[in-house]
């Protein structure tokens, strides 16, 4: 019989006739190269703690060759310190870890494998990302302060202004030429008009910097007190759409942002006849609303700019406005967890404002 005939079932001959390593004995060579080669430091350890083995990325990780390692603690490599767990080099310095552990069994005896990875570099950049977050914070305090500042301290010599054009007004009506008067009418409304600029920005700049108390809010009634003070013209109608049940929320932001949407529609529609309507949802966990109008819609440039401060479509003009309702509404809606946008494709008429609310959870 040849030589590869009375060789063992289980073991493969090599050219020479001599026996070679089976193919168990192959799998446990891969296996382990594997190990040795991986990206990832891992130390294998007995239940009692003890080092059994490390591979070439462990020994590059903490800086010792294995023989040093090997029958030491795990401890010895990574302290039990706090929450976060660390790393000790052999220079003595100290890095953030991330463990993967990985119950094994091994002839028998019960082992972990851990995964180790060095997250320095992760932890440096979410303290850079913690650094910027802190700042933009605090840089948006500071404009929110001196906007509320500014408008304030502005309010009282405006109102004087006002009464300074009312009275020469007053003085001057019975001698003063065509000219004259509608130069007088022309400042009135300019005095107007920076007077609800004021009140916007005052209104921007307290976004958030007050929390009411949550409550149960019938957005239903919220809407009727809404058309109530807002009272449309004879030929513009505001209609409830569909159920509207009682939600938890603050109550006075949702008011604001119904109030301007609503607000808005009236003031910008384009016919003595309209309908404006209001409907609510819920919907993936939050509340939507829908605010829509039969007015001559918006071209969709604008669809994103309408909620920056200061824009405004229409010329002023033609219409008394801040420009800066749309970007209250906006900073409202995303200060309780929703977004904001706008559905409206001229020339078909229309728009709708569609926002999300996220009601609270107590």
């Amino acid at each position: 019989m040849t030589g590869s005939e009375t060789a063992d079932a289980g073991v493969a001959t090599r050219p020479d006739g001599l026996p070679g390593r089976d193919a168990s004995g192959r799998a446990e060579d891969r296996f382990a190269r594997v190990v040795e080669t991986s990206p990832i430091a891992l130390v294998l350890a007995a239940a009692t703690g003890r080092i059994e083995l490390v591979n070439r990325q462990a020994e590059r990780l903490f800086g010792y060759d294995r023989a040093d390692l090997l029958g030491k603690s795990v401890e010895f490599l990574m302290p039990k310190r706090g929450r976060e767990p660390i790393g000790r080099r052999k220079d003595g310095t100290e890095i953030p870890l991330e463990i993967g552990l990985n119950p094994v069994d091994i002839d028998g005896e019960p082992m972990v494998l851990a995964s180790i990875v060095d997250i320095t570099a992760r932890r440096e950049v979410e303290r850079e990302w913690e650094e910027q977050r802190l700042e933009l914070l605090r840089s948006n305090a500071d404009l929110e302060e001196f906007a509320y500042l500014a408008s304030h301290d502005l309010k009282a010599p405006l109102r004087g202004i006002a009464n300074l054009v009312q009275w020469i007004g007053d003085d001057t009506a019975a001698t003063a030429n065509p000219e004259t008067l509608e130069n007088l009418t022309l400042l009135r409304n300019r005095v107007t008009r920076l007077q609800m600029l004021l009140d916007g920005l005052l209104a921007y700049s307290r976004v958030g910097r007050k929390h009411a108390a949550v409550e149960d809010v019938d957005v239903a009634v919220m809407v009727d007190d809404i058309v109530a003070m807002l009272t449309p013209p004879p030929g513009l109608v505001v209609a409830r759409e569909g159920a509207m049940p009682m939600i938890r929320t603050h109550r006075a932001p949702l008011r604001v942002v119904l109030e301007n949407l609503i607000g808005n529609a009236l003031k910008h529609h384009d016919r003595t006849e309209g309908r404006i309507t209001v409907a609510m949802r819920r919907v993936d966990g939050m509340v939507e609303f829908r605010v829509g109008d039969d007015g001559p819609g918006i071209s969709p440039w604008f669809h994103d700019r309408i909620f920056m401060i200061f824009e405004t479509l229409a010329s002023r003009e033609d219409v008394e406005s801040s420009g800066i309702g749309l970007a209250v509404v906006k900073k409202k809606v995303e200060g309780h967890g929703g977004r904001i946008h706008v559905e409206s494709a001229p020339p078909a008429r229309g728009s709708t404002f569609v926002f999300t609310w996220k009601e609270a959870v107590t």
